[in-house]
């Protein structure tokens, strides 16, 4: 049967708890991150907070406070350890330990937060059951998205609220500004092109604040584009030809007193 890794933290969390059981430990190993093999747990020090694992240079102490960092090493997916450990998760863990189960591979990265967990889920669920959130709730979770540098996921989220949107004519320009923004951030700049054509082809509704920032993206990507190898100086002249200008500041008029003449 194969060994089974438990978060440093999780075995932390249990070791300073009320129900822990030194014993139960038998037979695992520490995984610290550094050494080639992980190093069998020799001894739990309760009072002094310790494990003390064997090293090739001899015994190793390794303070509860280095736990984080390193991994638990069970021998087998039934041994005692495994669950006496993992009961020390709390429900609400458990449960965003099921959301990021529930996201999969798609979703490698830790995420810079709990918030940013349960926004992206939030967002990812609704992908797969084939809804369009409102707008309230695209904007915190596109944020969620950025914070976390997820690019091709923001991208492919994006792309399914477009189609769903079209399909019943409901708004999208603040789709089309975060789909094209994700495709030139995910390394895509002509398809952030062709989504802000598609977006002006379209003569859909959209603030002029979200026209100057999804023509600030496209003249991006018409630059990205140009960087790239086989770029031409057309490319450029896009970019500078869709690059909005910035709006004449009036200066406020002053208006002379009357002079009163005696």
């Amino acid at each position: 049967m194969s060994e089974v890794e438990i978060d440093g933290r999780l075995l932390q969390r249990w070791l300073k708890s009320d129900a822990a059981d030194p014993a139960l430990l038998h037979g695992c190993a520490l995984d610290d991150g550094e050494c080639d093999e992980p190093l069998p747990i020799l001894e739990v020090d309760l009072a002094r907070q310790a494990l003390v694992c064997g090293g090739t240079m001899g015994r190793v102490r390794f303070p509860f406070g280095r736990l984080p960092d390193g991994l638990l090493v069970a021998p087998r997916p039934d041994h005692p350890a495994v669950a006496a450990v993992r009961a020390a998760v709390s429900p609400q863990e458990r449960a965003h330990q099921k959301m990021r189960e529930e996201l999969g591979a798609e979703y490698p990265r830790p995420f810079a937060s709990v918030a940013d967990l349960e926004a992206v889920h939030a967002a990812e669920t609704a992908r797969r059951a084939g809804m369009l959130p409102e707008r309230a709730l695209r904007g915190p979770w596109v944020r969620a998205l950025k914070r976390n540098e997820l690019h091709r996921q923001g991208a492919q989220l994006a792309q399914s609220w477009r189609e769903l949107a079209n399909s019943c004519g409901a708004p999208w320009s603040d789709i089309a500004l975060h789909l094209a923004w994700f495709q030139r951030q995910g390394g895509h700049p002509n398809r952030a092109i062709e989504t802000a054509r598609d977006f002006w082809r379209s003569k859909a509704a959209a603030s002029q604040t979200e026209i100057a920032m999804l023509a600030t993206v496209e003249a991006a990507a018409w630059i990205d584009r140009f960087e790239r190898k086989g770029g031409a100086p057309p490319d450029l002249v896009e970019a500078a030809a869709r690059r909005p200008r910035p709006m004449p500041s009036r200066r406020p008029i002053r208006r002379s007193r009357p002079s009163i003449s005696a």
